[in-house]
């Protein structure tokens, strides 16, 4: 493919992200800078940005004179990712509930329809992209905190690539997300920001459990 446009080492970091979250880049892959270069038609300098990039996000690493691989999926990152990352989105959903203003979560609350037409026609890959369309709009809109908004984003390409060995693990375990989303949305607009907290760590801790579970029949087999 040929890749000519402004921000290319983001556009080839976003097209590497989700050929690793498909699972076509293997945990452990080696990327040969030379061969995905000459693949993509970008420069050497413009991939080695990238890599940078994929890296900040937590989806491969670069080992000086050894290049760069695509992360291993362990429990241990697992869990961590899962208990750090949902206590930041705990607290996005909190601040959602107590400070939306009219106008900032209508959108949003139209996402619901079209997750509920995807999941019932067995489009799990694009559910899955209107799920993360949904959390990167919300951090952007409700996150007000430079930090807490850089920490979210730079973890939400690993959570995709968890939550993708989920749904692969369990198709149901979307019917589940979208009851907690649901409950989610409603206590959002009800503005009882403890339950609305409580809400997402729910669905982390289901689909935390999940990720694990397809790790462990993957160490068996």
């Amino acid at each position: 493919m040929s890749l000519k446009a402004v921000s290319l080492s983001e556009q080839i970091a976003e097209h590497l992200s989700e050929r690793i979250v498909r699972g076509d880049l293997a945990p452990g892959e080696k990327l040969p800078e030379a061969e995905l270069a000459k693949e993509l038609d970008v420069s050497t300098n413009s991939l080695r940005e990238a890599f940078r990039l994929l890296e900040k996000r937590h989806l491969i690493r670069l080992q000086p004179r050894r290049g760069a691989r695509v992360c291993e999926v362990t429990e241990s990152e697992v869990r961590d990712l899962y208990n750090f990352l949902f206590l930041l989105l705990s607290h996005l959903a909190a601040q959602a509930a107590r400070d939306w203003k009219p106008g900032e979560i209508e959108d949003l609350a139209m996402m619901l329809p079209e997750l509920e037409r995807l999941y019932r026609n067995a489009d799990m890959p694009g559910a899955h992209q209107v799920a993360f369309r949904f959390v990167e709009m919300a951090t952007a809109r409700f996150a007000r905190n430079r930090y807490l908004a850089d920490d979210i984003e730079d973890l939400v390409p690993l959570l995709k690539r968890f939550s993708y060995i989920a749904l692969q693990e369990d198709t149901t375990e979307f019917d589940m997300s979208l009851k907690i989303f649901q409950r989610l949305l409603e206590n959002v607009l009800a503005r009882n920001a403890e339950q609305a907290a409580a809400d997402i760590r729910e669905y982390g801790d289901n689909q935390c459990r999940l990720v694990l579970r397809a790790i462990a029949k993957r160490d068996a087999a």
